[in-house]
């Protein structure tokens, strides 16, 4: 009998572990969370709805585990259970940890939000279109026939559309570049996974459209960056020679902003963080100037994450707030200037 429930318990680990994992990479857990938070859905109901035949064994297989272990607690002589049992347990814990938490990162990093579609109504304001794996991305575009851009990438719960409210179409009548502001997969209307490749496979096909379609040349192409945008940013302007990238909030790595969420991705554990945005690693091989933008009351980004980027960079110039919150270092008065002139 002890033989019996040993093993009976080892299959339900094995089958619970199993399970988990090909649960959670079916799921594309990210877009069930952002389309779930963008309709006003549960998110638990968009989960069970979406891969209910892979949870609800795992979930059965919860209370069969916790029986067997207590069975084979019961059954079990040797010393050993007191080694295997609290090792299978704490293995089952980190392993649920790291699973979900790769999973589930994109989710916490870019918090899906609504697009205004009354910014269309601006002067010159316009989604352009990008095609990519045969689906259609938009993003938003102010052009006022000038003959230099900036191209930006956002932080967290933003879309396009709030930089152009941010910014008002006063300021855009006064401007001297174009805009275009880039949504990543699943923010706005835009379909897609979101994964780090897929950005970086977007910024391409935009850089493409500014220079074969629209005829910029890379001296007349600013690239900025707020926030989680850091890290596209600097991919950006590594690969393109550019005039000038502009950094608001930035960050050293990404991990550094994950772990102001939850302060547990250091070491091995970094591996949890699906998303990596380098930028420290970029950096040194950016040419143009780079304009960094912070403050030391930052809570989000940390002033220390900054100034060790900061100091990656060759070619930099650095403005720096006393009291701004994360926000407010983006949303102010000087901004625009970066943005339009």
């Amino acid at each position: 009998m002890n033989f019996f429930y040993k093993h009976l318990l080892s299959i339900s680990v094995v089958l619970f572990t199993v399970l988990f994992f090909l649960a959670f990479l079916y799921i594309d857990l990210t877009g069930v969370m952002f389309l779930a938070t963008k309709e006003g859905l549960n998110v638990i109901l968009g989960l069970f709805k979406r891969a209910w035949f892979l949870l609800i064994p795992d979930l059965l297989l919860i209370p069969l585990m916790i029986y067997l272990l207590v069975l084979y607690i019961k059954s079990e002589k040797s010393f050993k259970k007191w080694i295997i049992i609290p090792s299978v347990i704490l293995f089952e814990l980190l392993y649920t940890f790291v699973v979900s938490m790769y999973f589930m990162a994109p989710g916490f990093s870019f918090y899906p939000c609504d697009y205004n579609s009354m910014v269309l109504s601006y002067n010159n304001v316009s989604q352009v279109s990008v095609t990519y794996k045969n689906q259609r991305y938009s993003s938003t575009y102010y052009d006022n026939g000038f003959d230099k851009v900036s191209i930006m990438f956002l932080g967290n719960g933003m879309v396009s559309s709030d930089v152009f409210e941010f910014i008002g179409e006063d300021n855009l009548e006064l401007s001297e570049r174009n805009l275009l502001v880039m949504d990543y997969p699943y923010f706005s209307s835009n379909p897609g996974r979101l994964t780090e490749k897929t950005i970086y496979d977007l910024v391409d096909l935009y850089m493409d459209k500014l220079l074969n379609e629209y005829g910029y040349s890379l001296t007349d192409i600013r690239v900025i960056g707020y926030s989680i945008g850091t890290g596209v940013a600097c991919y950006c302007a590594e690969k393109y020679d550019v005039s000038e990238l502009v950094l608001f909030a930035p960050y050293y790595k990404f991990q550094d902003a994950m772990n102001r969420v939850t302060p547990v991705f250091y070491g091995p554990l970094e591996l949890c963080v699906r998303f990596k945005f380098e930028s420290y690693k970029r950096a040194p091989n950016i040419k143009c100037m780079t304009t960094i933008i912070y403050s030391f009351s930052d809570k989000v980004i940390t002033a220390s994450s900054t100034q060790a980027l900061i100091n990656c960079f060759n070619n930099k110039e650095v403005v720096f707030y006393h009291d701004y919150t994360h926000t407010m270092v983006f949303r102010n008065d000087d901004t625009i200037n970066y943005l339009l002139h």
